[in-house]
């Protein structure tokens, strides 16, 4: 019926929050600038990416990496306060497209049956949280929250194969945005934001 995103906004930027601050606290304390190292960076990147799931089920979170840069090990800690309070401003947008989906969509938060979260973000417990209370239902974990993500890109791979065969079904698509010709004149508009497009898996239509 509708759908909206933001597209500057996922699960990384979380993990670019808690980058920034055990950068900070490395540098303060070790003399360790971990921005101009580039092995450091990514090593610090994916361990703060494990870092911002523990907080949902544990009050604070630790971080330990050894040799960091050169011999140096380094140890954190982010209690889940600190991390919510650091990403205040990322939580805040994290409703915003779902107001724009209901109003698209002209249903109301009373009229939604089950809402279902899914990716590798949905698991920052503040997020859930926020949309909790947003669509006044708590939501649900029926699906694996990585592993569908990724058996739903397998299956829009094999679509697209001009080799595999994949069961008979249909899809509806609908843009998420409008499309327009500008012209000397003014803007033609082509498609309104929502307009549906439907594609057969078995012709490719």
């Amino acid at each position: 019926m509708s759908h909206s995103f933001d597209q500057k906004l996922g699960g990384r930027d979380f993990d670019e929050v808690l980058f920034n601050h055990f950068a900070a606290q490395f540098n303060e304390k070790h003399k360790n600038d971990v921005y101009s190292n580039a092995r450091a960076s990514v090593r610090l990147r994916a361990s703060c990416e494990k870092v911002k799931k523990v907080p949902g089920a544990n009050a604070e979170a630790p971080l330990s990496i050894e040799c960091l840069i050169g011999d140096t090990d380094v140890r954190g800690i982010i209690t889940r306060e600190e991390f919510e309070n650091l990403s205040s401003k990322l939580l805040e947008r994290v409703v915003v497209p779902c107001r724009m989906a209901l109003k698209d969509s002209g249903l109301s938060v009373d009229e939604l049956y089950t809402i279902e979260l899914v990716g590798s973000g949905s698991r920052v417990l503040a997020i859930t949280r926020k949309l909790t209370s947003f669509l006044k239902k708590e939501p649900t974990r029926t699906l694996n929250a990585s592993e569908c993500v990724a058996r739903g890109c397998a299956l829009r791979c094999a679509m697209l194969s001009p080799t595999l065969v994949v069961r008979d079904y249909k899809i509806d698509y609908s843009f998420p945005y409008s499309i327009v010709i500008p012209t000397p004149k003014r803007e033609v508009m082509v498609f309104p934001k929502g307009s549906p497009f439907s594609k057969r898996a078995d012709d490719g239509t």
